[in-house]
Order: structure tokens, then C-alpha cells, then sequence
């Protein structure tokens, strides 16, 4: 489970796009579904594989519009709190 955690941060957790279509899948009720079925039963449930199928086409749908309508992530500088952790 810990591989697949892995795998939803460095998708999901790059950028702003990327967030928003983290985001817009959370409302899917197979997606909340899964997620629990996994909690619960402490593995990762793959319910039904056609479902499954349709929920890879609705993330990669749902990263496309993420990165088409999300903000630009702005540069982020501290020079100031940098130093004092050298």
C-alpha cells in the first residue's frame, strides 16, 4: 500500500494542476469506494477491473484539465530563513 501512496504524491502532489485533478477525482463515488474498502480491509481493493479502467481514463482526463486550468505554481525564495539553516 505504501507503493501506492508513494505513487499518488509524486503525480498528484507536483503541481497546482495536478493537485486540482487529485481534487476533482476525490468526488468520484468509486474512488471514495475503493478508498475506504482499502482502509478497512488495510490493502488496496481493485473492485472491478472495467471500473478500474474507467477511473484511469477519468485521471488522466482530470490531469489534462488540472494542468489546462490551474494557476502556474509561483517560485517560492526565503533567502533570509535559507541562511539561517546553513
Amino acid at each position: 500500500t505504501y507503493t501506492v501512496l508513494d505513487l499518488l504524491q509524486k503525480v498528484f502532489y507536483t503541481n497546482n494542476g495536478a493537485r486540482e485533478a487529485f481534487v476533482e477525482l476525490c468526488n468520484s463515488k468509486y474512488v471514495q469506494q475503493v478508498t475506504f474498502d482499502s482502509y478497512l480491509y488495510k490493502k488496496v481493493q481493485g473492485n472491478n477491473p472495467l471500473d478500474d479502467l474507467k477511473l484511469l481514463g477519468e485521471t488522466i482526463g482530470c490531469l489534462v484539465k488540472g494542468y489546462a486550468v490551474a494557476k502556474p505554481d509561483q517560485t517560492f525564495s526565503n533567502p533570509v530563513e535559507s541562511q539561517k539553516r546553513i
